[in-house]
């Protein structure tokens, strides 16, 4: 069930949901959603230094070519971030996120930014529930023109849903729970799914 402008302050009172800081309710909580806010921190994402993730290296120096595929900018109030078209960056939510055992969150971006070709996210706006962290957003110049992008601007919106059943284990404590307590943003970690480990140890037989 899809929860309301009424069900969403009353999980907001009871705490199953926390969003902090909002900062003018009347103008974030709409009928049906939550508009969160960009925060300060954009992880560019670079492509000069290398053609492809090397799957065949170790773990460590996995981890390394990652964090070289990727440069941090802290913008700074009133200034922007500008996003020139087609261009990928990784930025985050303003606000922190923490969701009860029994409650789900849908990320999406506002029409108001849709209508320039800003997306928000590509794949990953699905909230599990028990989350705690900023959101990340996927942030994608499909337009003609560049974006100037201010830390603080509404260009997203969150739809609760409530479970018929609390989930037995949150995502918190799951394992392979890997952007869970985060702030700011984080490199793709997709190297720690198990299907990867498969993949790395045939590549290694290989060589």
């Amino acid at each position: 069930m899809v929860l309301s402008d009424r069900d969403i302050v009353r999980e907001l009172l009871k705490g199953t949901i926390i969003i902090t800081p909002l900062m003018r309710v009347k103008k974030q909580i709409g009928s049906s959603s939550v508009d969160v806010r960009l925060g300060t921190e954009f992880r560019y994402i670079k492509t000069a230094k290398q053609s492809h993730f090397d799957l065949s290296l170790t773990k460590e120096e996995f981890q390394e070519q990652v964090a070289n595929y990727s440069e941090v900018v802290h913008v700074q109030p009133m200034q922007p971030f500008i996003l020139h078209p087609d261009d990928f960056v990784l930025a985050s939510t303003l606000e922190y996120i923490k969701l009860s055992k029994g409650i789900t969150g849908r990320l999406e971006g506002r029409s108001t930014w849709g209508r320039t070709g800003l997306q928000v996210h590509s794949t990953a706006g699905f909230i599990d529930p028990g989350f705690e962290g900023s959101l990340t957003y996927e942030l994608h110049n499909m337009g003609k023109l560049p974006l100037p992008l201010f830390p603080g601007i509404r260009i997203g919106q969150i739809s609760f849903h409530r479970m018929e059943n609390e989930v037995i284990e949150d995502y918190t404590k799951k394992e392979g729970a890997k952007y869970a307590n985060t702030t700011g943003t984080k490199n793709p970690l997709f190297y720690e799914d198990y299907e990867y480990e498969v993949i790395q140890k045939y590549l290694k037989r290989e060589k």
